[in-house]
């Protein structure tokens, strides 16, 4: 009868991101996506990533103004006079949210297109 309290751990290769020149360490080269494609092959500069994040972004923050929405007229509906002080909060704070947003992009769109600088994320050439 064999009985273990600790599992059997099993000693793992040695990984070859090692210190590099000056002690530090390239991450891009270290760190590997799920099919082991370096991250430094896909995301060759920070303004990829950035594009990226930004991308989906707002379709994020879409879904949860829309679902904020729904929260606010759920409590509107069904918990009588203080539901309706509730689902006022939540629409007020919820619409000053879009607006900073969609200003946010816009002021983005219009700083890039007086300066002529590629800002990621804006459909930027690069």
């Amino acid at each position: 009868m064999s009985f273990k309290l600790i599992s059997t751990v099993f000693a793992e290769e040695a990984s070859p991101c090692g210190a590099g020149e000056g002690g530090g360490i390239n991450l891009g080269d270290c760190l590997k996506l799920s099919d082991s494609t370096k991250i430094s092959e896909v995301y060759d500069t920070p303004a990829t990533l950035i594009d990226i994040i930004i991308n989906n972004m707002f379709p994020i923050t879409g879904v949860i103004i829309f679902s904020m929405l729904f929260l606010a007229g759920f409590k509107f509906i069904t918990k009588g006079k203080e539901g309706i002080e509730d689902a006022k909060k939540i629409v007020t704070t919820t619409l000053i949210g879009f607006l900073v947003m969609f200003s946010a992009y816009w002021i983005v769109q219009i700083i890039s297109l007086l300066t002529g600088i590629n800002i990621p994320g804006i459909g930027a050439d690069y």
